[in-house]
Parts: C-alpha cells; sequence; structure tokens
C-alpha cells in the first residue's frame, strides 16, 4: 500500500502551483525542479520530517546547502553559483509562502548569506578564425540544423527564439529594408532584427524544408516532431558536430553565437545603445556582459581617435576662409551679422506658417538680446582703449 503524502509535500506543490498563476512556465519549470530536489533530499537524509514546523536551519537547510555544493550535472562539473543561487531563492520563496499554514515553518530557515556570490562570466565569442571557419562550413550544407545555426549567428538570436520563430518571421518594410520579427523574447518583448539578403535565403531555405515529413506545426518555422526540448538539443549537438569538423577543439554552445554577432557588430561601427536594442536588452550592462574588446580593437580605437578627435567641432562653411574675414572682424561687423540672423529668423517666422510659434519668438528675443550686449560691450572696450 502507499504511504499517505506528507502534508510538507502536498502544501509546497500547492504553493507551485498559485506561482503558476502569475509567472511564465519557464520560471515554473525552476520552482518545480527546486522542489524536487529538495524533497528527495529530505526524503533520502531524513525521513520523518513530514511537516513544515519540524523544518530546521541545521541540519536540515544546510544540509541541503550542502548537497547543492557537491552535486554534479550530466558533465561531472560542479554547479556553477548561479544556478545555486537560482535554487535558494526559489526554496526561500516557497517556504515564505508557508507562513499562513497552522504550524508554520521557522522564521531564517534561509538567509541572504546563503546565496552564492554570483561569478560574471567573460563574453565569450568565438575568434574571428573560427566564425569564417563555421561560416564557410554552414555555407556549403543545407539541412535544417546547419541551416538554422547559420540564421542564429546572423541575426544574434537566442536558440530559444530561434525555434520559436512563426512561419510569417521575415517581414517586408518597404524598398529593400527587411527585418526578422522575434515575436516572444527572454524579456517577454518583441523586436525586429534588420535582415539582409544572406538571411532572407536562409529563412526561405527553411520555410521549404519545413513541408519536408516530418512537417511543422502550423505556428512555427520549425518542425518539431519530438518537441521542443529534443529540437533544442539536436541544434546543440549539430554544432558540436560542426565545430568538430572545422577543428574546433573547445566545447562551444550556440548562445556563444549571439556573443560573436554581438562583438562583430561592434567592431563594424554600432553604437552601444543600437548594439542593446538589436540584442533584445533592457540595460547597457548587459549588453557590455557579450562583446569582447581585444588589444587590437583598443590599439584601433586609439588611433581613430588620434586622428579625428571629436572635441574638435568642424568650421562652418561660411568660416572656412578665415584670412578674408580677420580684416572685416570689426565691432560694426559683428553687429550686422547679428541683425542679419535676426532679421532672418523673423523672415522665417513670417513665411513658414508658424509665425506664432512660441519657441522661435523666444529665439527672436534672445537674439535680440544678444545684440543689445554686445553692443554695449563693444562700446565699453572703445571707451577704455
Amino acid at each position: 500500500m502507499k504511504p499517505p503524502e506528507s502534508p510538507l509535500r502536498a502544501a509546497l506543490e500547492a504553493r507551485v502551483r498559485w506561482l503558476e498563476t502569475t509567472l511564465q512556465p519557464s520560471t515554473v519549470r525552476h520552482y518545480r525542479c527546486t522542489l524536487r530536489l529538495f524533497l528527495e533530499f529530505l526524503q533520502d537524509r531524513y525521513p520523518g520530517v513530514r511537516q513544515a514546523s519540524q523544518l530546521r536551519r541545521d541540519p536540515h537547510l544546510l544540509g541541503w546547502l550542502e548537497s547543492l555544493w557537491k552535486r554534479r550535472t550530466f558533465r561531472s562539473t560542479p554547479l556553477d553559483s548561479a544556478t545555486r543561487g537560482q535554487f535558494v531563492m526559489h526554496l526561500r520563496t516557497l517556504l515564505d509562502l508557508l507562513a499562513d499554514l497552522p504550524a508554520p515553518p521557522p522564521p531564517w530557515l534561509l538567509r541572504p548569506q546563503d546565496i552564492p556570490p554570483r561569478v560574471y562570466r567573460l563574453p565569450r565569442p568565438l575568434s574571428a578564425e573560427d566564425d569564417a571557419r563555421l561560416q564557410q562550413y554552414w555555407a556549403a550544407q543545407s539541412d535544417l540544423w546547419n541551416t538554422t545555426l547559420w540564421l542564429q549567428r546572423l541575426t544574434g538570436t537566442r536558440i530559444g527564439e530561434c525555434v520559436d520563430l512563426p512561419p510569417d518571421c521575415l517581414r517586408h518594410l518597404g524598398d529593400n529594408r527587411w527585418s526578422l520579427h522575434v515575436p516572444h523574447g527572454k524579456p517577454r518583448s518583441e523586436r525586429w532584427v534588420p535582415a539582409d539578403d544572406q538571411v532572407r535565403v536562409l529563412v526561405e531555405r527553411l520555410c521549404f524544408l519545413r513541408t519536408l515529413p516530418p512537417a511543422a506545426e502550423v505556428s512555427f518555422l520549425l518542425p518539431r516532431p519530438k518537441g521542443r526540448d529534443a529540437l533544442m538539443a539536436a541544434l546543440r549537438q549539430a554544432l558540436c558536430q560542426a565545430a568538430e569538423q572545422v577543428g574546433i577543439r573547445t566545447h562551444i554552445v550556440p548562445h556563444q553565437l549571439r556573443h560573436t554577432y554581438a562583438t562583430t557588430m561592434l567592431r563594424n561601427g554600432m553604437s552601444l545603445p543600437g548594439l542593446m536594442k538589436l540584442l533584445g536588452h533592457h540595460n547597457a550592462n548587459m549588453t557590455l556582459l557579450y562583446v569582447e574588446i581585444t588589444q587590437q580593437d583598443l590599439q584601433r580605437e586609439y588611433h581613430l581617435a588620434r586622428q579625428h578627435p571629436r572635441h574638435l567641432v568642424p568650421v562652418p562653411p561660411a568660416l572656412r576662409n578665415e584670412d578674408s574675414l580677420r580684416s572685416s572682424a570689426d565691432a560694426p561687423a559683428v553687429e550686422a551679422a547679428l541683425e542679419t540672423v535676426l532679421r532672418l529668423v523673423d523672415l522665417y517666422r513670417q513665411h513658414s506658417g508658424v509665425e506664432q510659434s512660441q519657441s522661435l519668438l523666444l529665439l527672436a528675443r534672445r537674439l535680440s538680446r544678444i545684440r543689445s550686449v554686445f553692443k554695449k560691450l563693444a562700446h565699453t572696450l572703445k571707451a577704455e582703449k
């Protein structure tokens, strides 16, 4: 006979179902994974704990933290600090939601210092040589996986965004301007990625490949007969095989293609705000984590700044012939120039249909005051001589 479910398990699972009504499905999956790890730990080490009030920081929660620290991934590597920190924060949220129970758990079972400090990774773009070899390899392939990976590299999309693209993702904006519509990015906001001719060719190829068996679903560009996770796993495996074919010995993941895209666009002259918008980031700090600035980049930017300093304002065309103006640069000439400017502004205001513009009226008054101040200053300087 199956033993009855513990009240602690039932209460925690009920809290996860409550969170499911407001959180994204991916976040709910993380909460369920956290709950599974915690309940498996209690069942293995402390099977007598069946009520929330029986939980203690030592040994239950501290023992679970130690088990996370010793846990290994499928590659036999320890969990990184960001993953362990998510587990701790999710379990702390679930325990806080148990405060309305008749016998709630003690407070402060998990504390802020239990969250490991996050280690910020350096940018992980591919080298220019590896990137060129991969793109050359993809250009010779026409299957679904390599075409999708090349599309991800040329558009800088995340792998999850790429597999969720709709069939009509390529949009014509007029003339020769095209964009790839990413409807649901990671921040849950849509964005438009400019697309060149190569991106258009790849999307058209994927539109043809989706018609072959097994046919893709109506809502997605890429076929997923075994589900979304199986599709992303196949793309990761295809990337590893492509890297092995071109001689890349290190393990690479699809997200490095996004880092490579960001670094390439920055080196090609794109501004940081434009790159932030292109990647779909909400702040520039995240964008800076994606790009890699090498010593060659620093040398190029340094010499460019020395040759074309931005603080030197270009001389207006009317003042380029400085020698001819120096001889007539006296007080009457300046007064006449100010009078001319004031008259031109007044004529523009009358003939442009915006005669009652408050901004132009304020500008005319300011120019009139400048002319009066200059007359007084010129008179004073003449008297001092």
